[in-house]
């Protein structure tokens, strides 16, 4: 079982109904039973943010740092508190999700195993939650991202 690889990571993310895809080159290791994945992508100023996604016993969590810094927590059935901070705006927020699965392993077979509940590659995560920013509701998020790791093709 690998405890690090390079990974491609497709990111797709349904905000009240818009839709937007990326795909980012990443990195994904385990320490122990939490799962990190690792990858940057570019902010509205061309500047890097850096993302870090850390799964764990039924939590997630998401920080980014760079152009943007933030910090979310997901857990499914909870509300959890976080932060935004740009150069154009600081405030808090909320997360309030409403749906959190992980699997592992072979995406292609019908229905959880025990196998895919163990943390390796591929990975697939997906979370619903609702966004409040300063006490007010912002949105409905539903955020599909999935982890495979990144063969090299070097040799073909």
């Amino acid at each position: 079982m690998t405890d690090r690889a390079n990974v491609t990571i497709s990111l797709r993310s349904d905000i009240d109904g818009e839709v937007e895809e990326n795909v980012f080159a990443g990195e994904w290791f385990r320490k122990g039973e939490t799962v990190f994945i690792r990858y940057e992508e570019t902010g509205e100023g061309g500047d890097t943010v850096r993302t870090m996604v850390r799964w764990r016993d039924g939590e997630l969590s998401v920080t980014r740092r760079g152009d943007v810094e933030s910090e979310q927590k997901f857990s499914a059935g909870a509300i959890h508190g976080g932060h935004y901070r740009s150069a154009h705006a600081s405030f808090r927020l909320e997360t309030e999700t409403r749906l959190l699965i992980v699997q592992f392993g072979d995406l292609a077979k019908a229905g959880p195993s025990e196998e895919q509940l163990r943390p390796e590659l591929p990975m697939l995560l997906i979370w619903h939650y609702r966004l409040i920013v300063n006490d007010e509701p912002t949105g409905e998020f539903i955020i599909r991202l999935q982890a495979e790791e990144l063969l090299d093709t070097q040799g073909d």
